[in-house]
């Protein structure tokens, strides 16, 4: 039971107080260790990730040629 000097919804301001601070602190670490991931991401797998997707297009462009007309 809450002193007599509290409101009654004292505790539950309190809570929701928690809550927000837990935002703000969530936020920020969710965004910093995306950015740590995605800095990972680009220095160690984006290059291969490219290689394989030029030699894709390149192969499907060489597929489109065979149908064009030679002149």
């Amino acid at each position: 039971m809450p002193p007599f000097f509290f409101p009654t919804d004292y505790y539950y301001l309190m809570n929701l107080s928690s809550a927000s601070a837990l935002i703000w602190w969530v936020i920020p670490i969710t965004g910093v260790l995306g950015a740590i991931t995605y800095g990972v991401w680009v220095t160690k797998y984006k290059s291969k990730y490219d290689n394989q997707t030029n030699r894709s297009v390149d192969n499907f462009n060489k597929f489109q040629n065979t149908f064009r007309r030679k002149k």
